[in-house]
């Protein structure tokens, strides 16, 4: 017997080089440490309410707000772009369903180097509302799996008044006037800085004159409502 017919087929090659595994694991490790300043956090308090069926989540905006600062520290830039977006059928109340596949990319600004995600959000609702609500939870959901956001929004939860966990700090359901973070005061001026009498016409709502003396759940409402106003232009 010939020995070529006891050798062992080749591997197959890995499908990054070398050099990208390198990069990969400096990501990774970006990545890690960012998880470790985020459980630091501890649970986050949610900071916005839902009249119509009377509940606390985490907004999109408050999501926007930890992560631009997050991402800044440790040299990541994120991005994202439309895959796809389907109409689907509703119901006799609520006609409009949208089912929004979205790509989701984090790049090592020091290498280059990014990875993709795809994730997808389900919403039925009238008119526009739909695809708004359909891309901010899928963006919800790459956040909360990507880097385990601990908000206590589980959708498996099924007592009717969950335990609130807020700190010391927050320790009722309504913000102290004047909390507004100071990520959100520089938000707000930016999407506001050509529409002030519009800022100033939104504040009437909250009795508040200053950006100041918003609270936090006040200011996540503004920029919310702005941002989707923008997205819908």
């Amino acid at each position: 017997m010939e020995t070529n017919e006891l050798q062992f087929p080749e591997l197959p090659e890995s499908s990054l080089k070398k050099e990208d595994m390198g990069f990969n694991s400096k990501l990774q490790k970006k990545k890690n440490e960012l998880r470790k300043d985020l459980s630091e956090k501890g649970i986050l308090p949610k900071g916005a309410h839902n009249d119509y069926d009377n509940y606390d989540y985490f907004s999109e905006a408050q999501y926007k707000e930890l992560f631009i600062g997050l991402f800044s520290k440790h040299g990541l830039e994120f991005d994202s772009t439309e895959v796809q977006v389907q109409s689907i059928p509703g119901t006799d109340k609520q006609p409009f369903g949208i089912l929004a596949t979205m790509k989701y990319i984090i790049t090592d600004i020091d290498t280059g180097y990014k990875i993709e995600s795809i994730h997808s959000g389900l919403a039925i609702d009238k008119g526009d509302k739909a695809i708004y609500k359909a891309k901010t939870g899928a963006l919800k959901s790459f956040f909360a799996s990507t880097f385990l956001v601990a908000t206590k929004d589980d959708p498996e939860r099924d007592d009717e008044k969950p335990k609130r966990t807020y700190t010391k700090t927050v320790s009722s359901s309504k913000p102290k006037a004047g909390t507004i973070s100071e990520v959100q005061r520089k938000r707000i001026i930016k999407l506001f800085s050509d529409s002030k009498q519009e800022l100033q016409d939104m504040m009437k709502k909250y009795n508040k004159k200053n950006i100041n003396e918003l609270d936090l759940k006040e200011a996540s409402d503004i920029i919310e409502i702005k941002e989707r106003e923008a997205n819908h232009e």
